[in-house]
């Protein structure tokens, strides 16, 4: 499971290329993020997600089933689901994570 880190990964391709190696065929890869890219954290050429394509927008999940479909396969719908961060004692931070199920496959 990657909670909440991907779009804090300097470079989420590896760790996505990088993951099947961890997984048996018929493994489950649970992926949740907030799709929040900044840079700050990863570099704007290695968001997976968040920017037009060919004028079109272009999802991180677009760039999730870019990166898995040579191993992994989609196993539900995304599903939002939310979450608090709590800043400070009278702040607090309400935010979606989309997450994806995929199934290794080779």
């Amino acid at each position: 499971m990657a909670a909440n880190l991907l779009d804090r990964l300097y470079d989420p391709r590896k760790f996505l290329t990088s993951i099947r190696e961890r997984l048996h065929v018929g493994g489950l890869l649970v992926v949740a993020t907030p799709c929040t890219w900044l840079e700050e954290h990863t570099p704007r050429e290695a968001w997976l997600g968040g920017f037009q394509e060919d004028s079109k927008p272009f999802r991180t999940r677009d760039g999730l089933r870019r990166a898995r479909a040579a191993h992994f396969e989609p196993v539900v719908e995304p599903v939002e689901v939310p979450f608090v961060i709590r800043e400070t004692q009278r702040k607090h931070q309400h935010t979606l994570s989309e997450v994806t199920i995929w199934r290794r496959v080779r």
